[in-house]
């Protein structure tokens, strides 16, 4: 629940930096380079809040122990019938060395 707290403020945080960069900070021609680098500083923001949020990250680390060529089955569906999974040779476990 943390994780998803640290998130949405970082994607709300992001949005408010991205709208403050294009409306006060951007007519300011001085600063334009600044503007775009600040929108640019919020995108990443939005994006990582965002997906930090919904859980995607987690996902990232996790490593599934199935094959998944054949889906843990060991073997495969072919035109001429079912065939042992050439990936995982039938055991159904992703190989060690990925």
């Amino acid at each position: 629940m943390e994780r998803e707290k640290k998130g949405i403020l970082s994607a709300v945080l992001g949005s408010v930096l991205f709208v403050l960069s294009l409306f006060v900070v951007m007519p300011m021609e001085m600063l334009y380079l600044h503007s775009l680098t600040l929108m640019f500083v919020a995108v990443v923001m939005i994006g990582i809040g965002t997906a930090v949020a919904k859980g995607f990250d987690r996902s990232l680390d996790i490593r599934s122990s199935n094959c998944y060529y054949c889906d843990g089955k060991g073997m495969i569906e072919t035109d001429s019938g079912t065939e042992t999974c050439p990936r995982c040779g039938g055991t159904g476990k992703s190989p060690e060395d990925e």
